[in-house]
């Protein structure tokens, strides 16, 4: 194969590559370790959310949130593939 460019990963990062790579005219390829059907990893679900916490906001409404609680609920829900993802 002829390529220009190799990009590794096909999360959001390496997609955006991709793109300005063909917008430049040239050609990339792109590897990743994941099936096509987990392409752009968790920006795919994320839904564009936000990570904050013990916002002004959730004060007011009474919702009692710190950095220790929110850490374990994103390591716990983040499906990591080893203990060099985190």
């Amino acid at each position: 194969m002829n390529t220009d460019v190799i990009v590794v990963g096909a999360r959001l990062g390496g997609l955006v590559v991709a793109a300005e790579v063909a917008d430049a005219g040239q050609r990339a390829i792109m590897l990743d370790q994941e099936p096509e059907v987990s392409l752009c990893g968790q920006a795919f679900c994320s839904l564009g959310g936000l990570f904050m916490v013990d916002t002004a906001e959730q004060q007011l409404m009474g919702v009692h949130d710190w950095l220790d609680l929110a850490l374990q609920g994103w390591v716990g829900s983040a499906q990591f593939d080893g203990p060099h993802d985190f």
